[in-house]
């Protein structure tokens, strides 16, 4: 059994190459973080930032999802504020490790993990970007400097969701990937041990009858 769960390729269909999955990877990716820089300095260049303006900005359902500006100096829920330096460094690491599983790993082998990684490094890419002050040039303010953009907002009645960016929404789609990918391994997993448990009990049994 194929331990990246991959289905053989057909005659007609040349096998997956680690050149060709990094391509793929590199075009999730690349595309990703594209993404997520062009939103939040569309955003920005409308909206502002947090202190230019009060309020939701850009109702686009009135009171449950709308667009406002905010930057976030910490980690996933405002966690760590002021440890933009922290979490860039988490970034790199993140990055380097990835990039060992996919090629050491052999994770390439798998087309899900490379979706899957794919988005994940987007997001992380998208938001070292950030975190390295890239965005925003030596004049600002201390509450902003080295700080993520978020513009996603989603309210109901009294609760408010964390502003958040293009970039948490592929690090939090590529983990939830991921763990449908851990279930689906360990269940083809523990399908494979069950069919060599067989396999060995029929082949004893063969023994003993002789």
């Amino acid at each position: 059994m194929d331990d990246q769960n991959e289905l053989p390729a057909s005659p007609t269909q040349s096998a997956p190459t680690l050149a060709r999955r990094l391509a793929l990877y590199f075009t999730i990716s690349i595309a990703g973080l594209i993404a997520d820089l062009w939103t939040k300095w569309y955003m920005f260049a409308e909206l502002g930032l947090p202190y230019e303006s009060t309020g939701v900005d850009w109702w686009v359902i009135d009171e449950f999802f709308g667009f406002q500006t905010a930057v976030n100096q910490g980690a996933l829920f405002g966690i760590g504020q002021g440890g933009s330096s922290l979490f860039a460094l988490f970034s790199v690491i993140a990055f380097v490790a990835i990039l060992v599983w996919f090629v050491r790993g052999e994770a390439w082998k798998s087309l899900f993990l490379t979706i899957c990684l794919g988005f994940i490094t987007g997001g992380v890419l998208g938001n070292f970007y950030d975190r390295m002050g890239w965005w925003h040039g030596d004049q600002i303010h201390p509450d902003y400097a080295y700080g993520v953009r978020d513009f996603i907002l989603f309210t109901y009645k009294d609760y408010v969701w964390p502003n958040f960016n293009i970039a948490d929404c592929l690090l939090v789609c590529g983990a939830l990937l991921l763990i449908i990918y851990s279930f689906r391994y360990e269940d083809k997993k523990k399908a494979a041990d069950t069919d060599d448990e067989r396999e060995t009990d029929a082949q004893a049994d063969v023994t003993a009858e002789t």
